[in-house]
């Protein structure tokens, strides 16, 4: 699943991730690749992890994340 992550106007990360996971105002959602359909608003901190790397952490004051199980878009605000 290719991961695109945007936080003013600037790309953080764009590239393949095996799982992201995000805080959202009703708890912690895992997304895969291959996701139902899925949007949400992000409160916290999001995770994820790169193709044959380790875990990344961001802290983000807020934001929204939206999945075709394919393509993740995440727009943040640190």
């Amino acid at each position: 699943m290719k991961l695109i992550l945007i936080c003013d106007k600037e790309k953080i990360y764009e590239g393949d991730v095996s799982q992201i996971d995000v805080e959202t105002e009703n708890g912690s959602v895992s997304i895969l690749p291959n996701h139902q359909p899925y949007m949400t608003k992000i409160s916290g901190k999001i995770s994820y992890m790169p193709v044959g790397a380790n875990m990344k952490l961001v802290d983000i004051s807020v934001g929204f994340i939206y999945t075709d199980g394919i393509v993740c878009f995440a727009v943040v605000d640190k």
